[in-house]
């Protein structure tokens, strides 16, 4: 169904769609309490700042899977393009994947067809004209990989590293990252990251531009871990967007 565009008190115009996941409950790896709390507060601020949301917790590869479609399926016909992912993930042989519940990871050949593709999202969102942000918490430290590393040759075994690797921009795509490429993040030991919680801090700031934000997360992020934690962010969007426009 397409997206209908209305203005609404905040002076909001565009149609603005995210996909929100947060995968706590893992079957096979350690469980990651805050993820659906992370994702749960992302969809309310979200729906707040006019978005359509689809929020899913806890799924299984079909249902990630589901979810993609589903996204894919609607995000054509908005102007504002949101993927918010709060869980395990990896990289291998330089392709992200985030991780569902039911993921078990024996050898590489499990890789393609336990996990979920990031770049398939990233691609769903290519096709629309607009502003296309990603935002990833997502890359706390998962024992799926060290296993997956055992499994593999020698020679092979730099196709498994740490974190997430750089997304390869397309044109007006933000990404935002709870850290810097190949580390890991805190989950956090209060009720959300502490990534997420910078994140409510400012996402519904009056007046505050994409960019600036972004980076009023990452001095939040640098302070609340005493420097442990660097998140990083990619802009190749050449416009101005605010989450809230300045009544």
């Amino acid at each position: 169904p397409k997206e209908e565009k209305k203005s609404d008190p905040l002076g909001i115009t565009e149609k603005r769609l995210a996909l929100v996941i947060g995968n706590s409950d893992y079957k096979h790896t350690p469980a990651l309490p805050n993820s659906k709390n992370d994702a749960s507060d992302i969809a309310a601020s979200l729906k707040r700042l006019g978005f359509k949301v689809i929020m899913e917790q806890n799924l299984d590869k079909r249902g990630m899977d589901d979810a993609f479609r589903r996204f894919a399926r609607r995000v054509r016909d908005v102007d504002v393009a949101l993927f918010y992912y709060a869980g395990h993930a990896m990289q291998f042989q330089g392709v992200n994947y985030l991780m569902p519940t039911d993921a078990q990871l024996r050898d590489e050949a499990d890789v393609p067809y336990e996990m979920a593709k990031l770049d398939d999202v990233v691609s769903d969102m290519s096709r629309m004209k607009g502003v296309r942000i990603a935002i990833l918490d997502a890359c706390r430290d998962n024992p799926l990989e060290s296993k997956l590393k055992s499994s593999i040759a020698r020679t092979r075994g730099g196709a498994v590293s740490r974190g997430l690797a750089r997304i390869a921009r397309p044109e007006g795509l933000v990404i935002a990252y709870s850290t810097q490429a190949g580390n890991v993040a805190d989950d956090g030991t209060g009720k959300n990251s502490p990534f997420t919680s910078a994140l409510l801090k400012h996402l519904e700031t009056p007046g505050l531009e994409l960019g600036l934000m972004f980076r009023r997360v990452m001095r939040s992020v640098k302070q609340a871990t005493k420097g442990r934690q660097h998140p990083e962010l990619s802009v190749l969007f050449d416009g101005e967007f605010y989450f809230k426009p300045k009544s």
